[in-house]
């Protein structure tokens, strides 16, 4: 009996929710198909790395201590790296 009130209190509840949409994002005229990404992050891609866990405490309290965010001093670091091996800094 208990059983079948939660079923019934989950089912409006979702109910509810469903009329608000499944959150999704539309997508900008001639794009039907594509997912969406915000204007932040085009033209960029993401990539993993590992490294020490005191190094990217380092980073945090540098983040933290500056003001800028970690993707800005990563992009200075990198820019660092190129220059020093002779190529044009282009992290931005």
């Amino acid at each position: 009996m208990i059983k079948r009130q939660q079923e019934q209190d989950r089912d409006g509840i979702l109910g509810t929710l469903m009329r608000y949409g499944r959150g999704k994002v539309a997508y900008p005229e001639g794009d039907a198909g594509k997912p969406y990404v915000p204007p932040s992050r085009k033209n960029r891609k993401s990539f993993t790395t590992w490294q020490d866990e005191t190094a990217l405490k380092e980073l945090r309290d540098m983040a933290h201590e500056t003001g800028r965010s970690q993707q800005d001093l990563v992009a200075e670091a990198l820019n660092l790296l190129f220059v020093k091996h002779r190529k044009r800094a282009v992290a931005t």
